[in-house]
């Protein structure tokens, strides 16, 4: 609260240079995650904290709420339009309801890709037109390149995971997303969306008879304890996350702290991809010694789930919106970057 100064007439002019200046405003940045602090993105998340903070002090409060303490994923994207919170950093699997063109790497031609392969095209132009596309859609500021979780594979409670035909007619929890509901159809199992916080409750009461998560993910959240048994790593697609701001909170801020925010965001994205890169390897160590059963598809059965899904391509596109154009011409660079499509 600002102070009153009293002075007499006489003195005014001599006390004018003593009276305060408001303190610089400040800016609160609160950061909603569902998963919990242990997860590599709410780590790297600390990150981008500590960068921040090292440009602008105090000038921009930042705090992370973890484990859905403010909204879960599936509800972040409105909360930022609306502006309930300052920024997320939710799965591109979350958006695709809104702005379609987010599911593009979860389509049939990203199975099995290098993540070196993803980077090179998601981090260029596709990427940035997608960012656009958000930003219009959904009302926010994309600050930039988009963080890494990792390969999503199917997971196994009620029965082992060893071939493609074991997911014949299984209840699979999808996280979200009409491009993981159409690849786990295709295989032969049947979708069921079920929110992270929510997983380990519906796994131990039998709600699911497999998965599709991460290895970090199924780690930092210990579904052995939930009855995870089987992993079947098939590296059906490479998961992302998006760093938005509620435009909101993004109008508020001068251009020097807009600049630092997007500064500091690029500081770290190489950092985020090595540790989760390093995260999901230590993850699969941790599943192993838990008793979870690891399985790889064969090359050939890997290229046949490949060329079923690949036929669906074009109806799941249709289906879920996708900018046709985008598409082809993110397949014509992963052609170049020679992924057999």
């Amino acid at each position: 609260m600002r102070r009153r100064v009293f002075v007499a007439t006489a003195g005014a002019s001599l006390c004018a240079p003593l009276i305060a200046r408001p303190a610089m405003a400040q800016e609160r940045l609160r950061i909603s995650l569902d998963t919990n602090p242990n997860h590599v993105r709410n780590q790297s998340a600390e990150l981008f904290v500590a960068e921040l903070r090292k440009r602008v002090g105090d000038r921009i409060q930042a705090e992370i709420f973890p484990s859905a303490q403010l909204f879960r994923d599936r509800d972040i994207a409105r909360a930022l339009r609306q502006g309930s919170v300052e920024m997320g950093i939710p799965g591109l699997w979350q958006l695709d309801g809104v702005e379609p063109n987010t599911a593009i790497t979860s389509l049939p031609m990203f199975y099995g890709i290098d993540p070196d392969v993803l980077h090179r095209v998601m981090d260029g132009p596709a990427g940035q037109q997608i960012n656009q596309r958000m930003e219009q859609r959904l009302r926010v500021k994309v600050l930039g390149r988009w963080f890494d979780l990792g390969y999503n594979h199917f997971y196994g409670v009620s029965k082992p995971l060893n071939h493609y035909s074991d997911l014949q007619g299984l209840r699979i929890r999808t996280p979200g997303g009409s491009a993981n509901a159409a690849r786990i159809r295709v295989l032969g199992g049947s979708p069921v969306l079920i929110p992270w916080p929510d997983l380990p409750l519906a796994m131990s009461q039998g709600v699911v008879d497999a998965l599709i998560t991460t290895h970090e993910s199924a780690f930092t959240s210990k579904l052995w304890d939930s009855g995870l048994r089987y992993a079947f790593e098939d590296r059906q697609y490479f998961s992302q996350y998006a760093p938005m701001v509620s435009m909101q909170f993004w109008n508020r801020l001068s251009p020097e702290l807009r600049k630092a925010m997007t500064d500091s965001w690029e500081a770290i994205v190489d950092e985020e991809r090595r540790r989760a890169a390093t995260a999901q390897a230590a993850a699969r160590d941790t599943l192993i010694a838990n008793n979870v059963r690891m399985a790889q598809p064969s090359p050939d059965e890997v290229a046949q789930a490949r060329r079923r899904l690949m036929a669906a391509q074009d109806e799941i596109i249709a289906e879920m919106k996708i900018d046709r154009d985008m598409a082809e011409t993110v397949m014509r660079e992963l052609r170049a970057a020679n992924v057999s499509l």
